[in-house]
């Protein structure tokens, strides 16, 4: 009965390991898709305004239909990949949550008293507190709670899904007002 009991812990502790893997695989995928998502945005938010900037700058001729058509469709492209970071970026986060609901599940398994490394962490950013501990009492962490940068407020609750949403957000409202502020020129 023993031997069963050691195989199925060693069992466990293999499957949490490759979960905290993926954990940690998907965690840099959304980081560093993040990082080349808002740099194709800033490239195509660069080559509209100065083409843009380029054309209207001529004012004494009617603009090219070819120019408009470009201006137009790189204002398509900048949106279109503000459509598909949000959708990736969302499918990535329920994959991540997905995992983090598979270690804590194996770490109730485990059961490793003081020892949970995914669970979470709202019971430690507790405000009558303040602080963090280790387990074994060697370390502590203060946190500020106290103003726009307290840990349990806002940027405590700024989980990756929240600014995953905020950011394509953003560009597209650029990318709309440049849109709508091109169109009207054109017509006065």
């Amino acid at each position: 009965m023993e031997d069963t009991d050691i195989k199925t812990s060693r069992e466990s502790t293999k499957k949490y390991l490759a979960v905290i893997s993926l954990i940690d695989r998907i965690e840099n995928r959304l980081r560093w898709s993040e990082l080349a998502f808002i740099l194709m945005n800033l490239i195509v938010i660069f080559i509209t305004m100065s083409f843009l900037a380029a054309v209207l700058d001529d004012t004494g001729q009617p603009l090219n239909p070819i120019f408009m058509l470009f201006i137009f469709f790189s204002h398509a492209i900048g949106i279109s990949i503000n459509a598909f970071w949000a959708a990736s970026s969302t499918r990535l986060q329920l994959k991540l949550k997905l995992r983090y609901f598979q270690a804590r599940y194996l770490e109730r398994k485990l059961n490793r008293k003081g020892e949970y490394i995914i669970s979470d962490e709202s019971i430690f950013f507790n405000p009558k507190i303040r602080k963090v501990e280790s387990p074994d009492g060697k370390e502590t962490v203060f946190y500020p709670t106290e103003g726009f940068l307290r840990m349990d407020g806002f940027i405590g609750g700024a989980k990756p899904r929240i600014l995953s949403l905020l950011m394509p957000l953003l560009f597209f409202i650029i990318y709309l007002s440049s849109l709508i502020s091109f169109i009207s020129m054109l017509f006065l």
